[in-house]
């Protein structure tokens, strides 16, 4: 491990406190790198004769920060440079990764055909039990998993998508080559939670890790509804950016 640390027991400062400031500095100087593994808890007991709950409290406290991520079953790593999603436009994951000069993929979890509960009925404006198609993935960036995505779209208008390969493409890009459907209008509401076992295990974080809850409705250029999407972006990996003016008096 890199520069190892040290603790002052005659300091005032509390010990959790000092052992997260050194591995603040330690990732702020590049001594750790994104990626990198940490030393396990019993580790830094042994190493800096404290108590586990006052290393724990340390690496809690790094991970609320973002600049730690406790993989599930396996080590606590260091987090890489968080992704800023810009509260203006809208374009979809695989355009946003390209932009950003990273290969986007997704792992499939489910894609079939069911009936729209009336939640998602209202939300695409067709009638409860009207035929929906229903895409779950999770999203890729340079194969580290960065969101999970559950997508509704009208079954009369896309079944096609029942039979297209979206491991590898835009669901966008194939909305408008195979079904001139051109995405334009989007609502969208974001709040933060926490991801149950489930969630976490499938983006390889640990349960009740911190996470943006993203609903999306999606209209195409005519106005149509054509979309409803629920997607957790890892909260390590993702803040929002907002830009704003000051309305005149």
């Amino acid at each position: 491990m890199p520069n190892s640390l040290r603790l002052n027991k005659r300091d005032h400062t509390p010990l959790f406190r000092q052992i997260s400031d050194g591995l603040r500095r330690q990732i702020e100087a590049g001594h750790l790198k994104p990626g990198d593994a940490i030393p396990s808890e019993r580790e830094y007991v042994e190493q800096l004769g404290v108590s586990r709950m006052t290393v724990r409290a340390a690496l809690d406290e790094l991970v609320r920060e973002g600049l730690l991520v406790r993989q599930h079953g396996r080590s606590t790593v260091v987090a890489g440079a968080r992704i800023n999603k810009n509260a203006l436009g809208f374009m979809s994951f695989t355009e946003d990764m390209r932009a950003r000069g990273l290969e986007a993929s997704s792992r499939l979890l489910r894609r079939e055909a069911e009936m729209a509960d009336a939640a998602v009925a209202a939300q695409l404006g067709l009638g409860v039990g009207e035929r929906v198609v229903c895409i779950e993935r999770v999203r890729l960036a340079n194969a580290e998993p960065m969101a999970l995505e559950r997508c509704f779209l009208p079954h009369a208008r896309f079944a096609g998508l029942l039979d297209e390969d979206l491991t590898q493409q835009s669901l966008y890009e194939v909305l408008e080559r195979r079904f001139g459907c051109r995405p334009m209008l989007a609502e969208e509401s974001i709040e933060a939670i926490l991801l149950d076992t489930q969630e976490a295990r499938q983006l390889g974080v640990a349960r009740n890790s911190p996470a943006l809850l993203a609903r999306r409705i999606t209209r195409d250029e005519h106005g149509q509804l054509i979309e409803a999407v629920q997607t957790l972006y890892r909260a390590d990996r993702y803040r929002m950016l907002f830009v704003r003016r000051r309305q005149g008096q």
